[in-house]
This record gives structure tokens, C-alpha cells and sequence, in this order.
């Protein structure tokens, strides 16, 4: 079948690169022709611009990283329809392709954010509001509006990015709910995205299922480098734990610390890039260079001999090669005063829950995590290395049990 993928493509985010390419190689491997929309509003850069109000952010959008992860995308995705701006373009573009379904997701494509859910209070501006690009709201191309009456239409693991859902207008959910019901098939990547379709529609059948980066082993074998390649492109210690933070949430003194309690084991701490900079100092002798390629990167991580930091897709990463782990979280919806909400918010927190490991897991707020290194070392050790890999090879067969009924709903097998 020829098939077309709408999820978030052309941006600079190893999980959200990874995602796209593990599921173009299922439908490839398994003889269909995937066809990726490239949907963007075409505003995202003028949102991004009007919101860095420091220089240097300015500056780091320009950094090489980014160019790796879109040389990734364009070398390793063959057939791609760009310029789609609005739902009209996407609308003709599966209409001119003759498709036989879309694939929506996965990612975090699922996002409405009402108006009273940007407001904002932070130490910098004391008051402001969060601009939304229109991909982040409903409706748009991601929900199946303009073509899902036309085509069949499946959702596949879709994620909404804690969006508050419990501000939406009765309005607002009405509508989701038409468009929801448009769909041969959805599942959703998260808890809170399974309550917030419900609160649309309680009537929906809708399942929990892995982000395709669970499968990308399965999916794409052939690819990934090997250990031996690895160690010596990046001139790796024997042993070594990846270290990946989105800000300093960790003093230096704290983090020479963990690389010489690590060091008493023979394993050498690795500061790791996570969002294409590095946005924190470190003492560690070692660190990866960038630009670094997708899978290069996932690589990384499957054959570390552990992970502490933050983002959900080095946790996947690690949870799919029953690689030992320690989150900390910077996600979960907040309140206006930026307390989290919540805990199960968290796309983080709730993979881990899949597993049994929200006791390997600590929010951080303001830039502050409730947790030591003594913790966090004592967590690895007592890593259930062998119940992740029971777990996981549980969640891939029911990645790919969620493919075939989204190829079966298609009606064309």
C-alpha cells in the first residue's frame, strides 16, 4: 500500500527523528510505500525568533547539530511532500498521492493548548504569554482535519504533550470528538492523552502503545552501528554512563562526585547531548562531540552501562535495551505559578510506570531536582535488568500487533 506519515519531521530532535525513521522502515520492510508530509505552518521560526530573548538561544539554533538532524531525515526518508502550510495543502496532497491511509504520529501531535493554558510567570518576565504555532492547536492537519473523510486515517501513538485538557470548552471537545471518530484506528503514547480523547469522547476505544523507538532495533538492525565501530569513532572508556541534562540541575561538585563514585566501579561518567547543545558545564574527562547522527546517538545508549538525565526518548532508548536509567524529568503540566500538576503529566513519568520504575524517576521544577547522587547510584545498582527485558519484549509485541491492525483498518489486507 502506499501509505502517508504526518508527524513532526524536518526538526531538531533525536527521539522525534528516530520515531519518523523506525516507522518508515516497518512499512518498508514490510512492502508497503510510505509517503512522509512534511506539514509545518511555516511559522514556527518567526515563533521561535519572537520568543529567545537571550542571544546565545539565538546563536544555537544555528549550530551544526541541526543540519545533522535534517541530513538524517532527507537521507534516510526517500519520498517527501514539502511546503504543507496549512490543512488545505495537506488535504490535496493526499488527494494528489492517491494514498491508500495516513499514518498520523507518532509524536506529539495531539497538542491543544487553549488561551488560558499559556499563561506564564517566570524569574526573567514576570508575566507573559506562551506564543502557540498552529500545529499545537486544534484543529489542524494532525487531528485528520480536511482528509480524514476522504481516506482512512489512523492514529499511532499519538502524544499530546500534557496539554491541559481540563480547560478545554465543551465547544472545543465537540469538535475533537467529530474528528476522533473519523479514525479506523487510534492509539495514543500516554495515560494523559488516553483521558484527554475520553474527556472528548468517552466511547472511544483507544489503547496505550510504545513509541516506534521501542521497535528500532526490530526495525531497523541492519543500520545501527556496532559496539565495536562506536567505541572507537568516539574513543570510548571499557565502561561508561551517559550523562545528558537539559540545564544544571547538578553542580559541578555534584557531578565530579558521581563520576568518582562511578569511577570506584571502572565506569567513566560521558556528558551526552540530548537537545543538540550542551546546556550544562561538567568535570567528565570524556564527552561526545557533535554534530552526531540519530542513530549514532541511539547507539550510544544501547550499549552504555547506564543513563542519568533528562528527556523520555534516552529513557526509551534505554528501556528497549534493558539499559539501567535515572530520569530527571523536566516534563508534567503546571500551574501558573510553575508547580507541577501532577505527576502521570509526564510522558517520562509514565513510560517508567509502564515498567514498574517511578521510584527511578524525580521531577525537576525551577531548574531543581529533589535527589543525590548517592540515590541515584543506589538506583542503578538495583537496576531489574531482567524484568525490563521481559517488559520490553512485551511492549514490541504490542507495537507491532498496533501496526497490523493499523494496516488492517486501512482495508486493504
Amino acid at each position: 500500500m502506499k501509505i502517508g506519515v504526518l508527524t513532526f519531521l524536518h526538526v531538531s530532535n533525536f527521539g522525534a527523528n528516530l520515531q519518523a525513521f523506525s516507522t518508515y522502515m516497518y512499512l518498508k520492510n514490510h512492502g508497503h510505500e510510505p509517503v512522509y508530509l512534511d506539514y509545518s505552518s511555516g511559522i514556527t521560526e518567526f515563533y521561535k525568533k519572537m520568543t529567545l530573548w537571550k542571544r546565545h538561544l539565538l546563536d544555537q539554533s544555528l549550530n551544526p547539530q541541526d543540519k545533522e538532524h535534517l541530513h538524517f531525515v532527507d537521507k534516510m526518508i526517500d519520498e517527501q511532500i514539502h511546503g504543507l502550510r496549512n490543512i488545505r495543502d495537506v488535504r490535496n496532497a493526499v488527494l494528489s498521492c492517491n494514498l491508500d491511509g495516513v499514518i498520523v504520529g507518532s509524536d506529539a501531535v495531539a497538542q491543544h493548548w487553549p488561551f488560558g493554558s499559556t499563561w506564564k510567570i517566570g524569574k526573567h518576565r514576570p508575566f507573559w504569554i506562551e506564543p502557540m504555532q498552529p500545529e499545537r492547536r486544534f484543529p489542524n492537519p494532525f487531528w485528520g482535519c480536511g482528509y480524514a473523510n476522504k481516506i482512512p486515517t489512523a492514529m499511532m501513538s499519538v502524544s499530546s504533550q500534557n496539554s491541559k485538557y481540563f480547560l478545554f470548552g465543551k465547544r472545543t471537545l465537540k469538535k475533537m470528538a467529530s474528528q476522533l471518530e473519523l479514525m479506523t484506528y487510534i492509539s495514543v503514547r500516554d495515560t494523559w492523552t488516553r483521558d484527554m480523547m475520553h474527556t472528548a469522547d468517552p466511547e472511544l476505544n483507544i489503547t496505550v502503545t510504545p513509541d516506534p523507538v521501542f521497535a528500532l532495533n526490530q526495525n531497523a538492525f541492519k543500520l545501527l552501528p556496532s559496539e565495536e565501530a562506536l567505541r572507537k569513532k568516539f574513543n570510548l572508556p571499557p565502561h561508561y554512563v551517559l550523562v545528558g541534562l537539559r540545564s544544571q540541575v547538578f553542580s559541578n561538585k555534584e557531578l565530579s562526585e558521581l563520576d568518582e563514585l562511578m569511577g570506584k566501579e571502572g565506569k567513566r561518567c560521558v556528558a551526552f547531548c540530548i537537545d543538540g547543545v550542551y546546556n550544562y558545564k561538567h568535570p567528565f574527562k570524556y564527552q561526545i562531540p557533535i554534530p552526531i547522527s540519530p542513530l549514532d546517538w541511539f547507539a550510544l545508549i544501547k550499549y552504555a552501562d547506564a543513563y542519568v538525565g533528562s528527556n523520555m526518548h534516552p529513557i526509551v532508548s534505554c528501556l528497549s535495551n534493558a539499559v539501567p536509567c535515572y530520569s530527571l524529568d523536566n516534563w508534567g503540566a503546571t500551574n501558573f505559578w510553575g508547580k507541577k500538576i501532577l505527576s502521570k503529566s509526564s510522558k517520562v513519568y509514565d513510560v517508567l510506570s509502564q515498567y514498574g520504575l517511578t521510584d527511578y524517576w524525580c521531577s525537576i521544577e525551577n531548574g531543581k531536582c529533589n535527589t543525590t547522587v548517592e540515590e541515584i547510584i543506589e538506583k542503578l545498582h538495583n537496576f531489574p535488568t531482567d524484568i525490563v527485558k521481559q517488559i520490553s519484549i512485551k511492549r514490541v509485541n504490542v507495537y507491532k500487533n498496533m501496526m497490523e491492525r493499523i494496516i488492517s483498518s486501512f482495508g486493504k489486507e
